[in-house]
């Protein structure tokens, strides 16, 4: 499924929306997918996120007071393999290809640098590890853009998608237990919504996150155990 041609060409985008892709951590590899393109999901599975998507798109996730779905984000749950980060990934590049800037809170006459963006929950650990030691306006400008709380709205991402929470488990420390429910607390307190990936089931949740968190994920996040087709999709 990888080798095959892409669904999209990123030079045939728009400069705004070719920006916009190429802002957002995607990794080469997976640059290219849309929901279309995950042949190998649950078809239900892909009608659930599209209807997420299109709640996005309808103005009543993103920044939406008074809507019940503001802030909500999904939250992917699978094995290994059964193909969660690429639907992550496609989510957001349907979203950053085809729905109008205004579905992002922005005006059209305005700026947006980063609708969405990928990470890992480690890749969010070492960034908050950098801010302690002086750190650079890059990575200043990102962190706070991750929690929605920079001061040019430009730089708050939209939409992030978290990826790999519960691959650090084994060694997990109070303070990263802290660090992951300040993260999506805080996008979901600013409209804000997340995209996760995890291994790790909801009803466990709270043995290695704490039932705060647990219970916090439950109100937050439409959650969605990942189904492939063809079982470990790596295999």
């Amino acid at each position: 499924n990888h080798g095959r041609a892409l669904m999209y060409k990123l030079g045939e985008q728009k400069v705004r929306r070719r920006s916009w892709i190429q802002s957002a951590g995607i990794p080469y590899l997976l640059q290219g997918w849309t929901l279309d393109d995950c042949q190998q999901s649950d078809p239900e599975d892909i009608k659930k996120i599209r209807a997420w998507v299109q709640a996005v798109a309808d103005g009543k996730v993103i920044r939406a007071a008074g809507n019940p779905s503001c802030g909500k984000g999904l939250l992917l749950y699978g094995n290994p393999g059964r193909g969660k980060t690429t639907l992550a990934l496609s989510i957001i590049q349907e979203m950053m290809l085809t729905l109008p800037i205004e579905a992002f809170d922005v005006k059209a006459s305005e700026s947006l640098i980063r609708p969405c963006y990928f990470m890992t929950f480690n890749d969010f650990l070492n960034l908050k590890g950098s801010m302690m030691n002086e750190p650079t306006d890059d990575q200043d400008t990102l962190y706070h853009g991750v929690l929605g709380e920079s001061l040019a709205d430009a730089y708050n991402i939209r939409v992030l998608v978290l990826d790999d929470i519960g691959k650090e488990h084994a060694g997990l420390s109070g303070w990263q237990k802290n660090m992951l429910h300040h993260l999506l607390r805080t996008r979901y307190n600013n409209g804000l919504p997340t995209v996760i990936t995890t291994n790790v089931e909801l009803n466990d949740w709270a043995g290695l996150y704490g039932d705060a968190t647990e219970s916090f994920a439950r109100g937050a996040f439409a959650y969605l155990p990942v189904v492939s087709q063809r079982g470990d999709l790596r295999k």
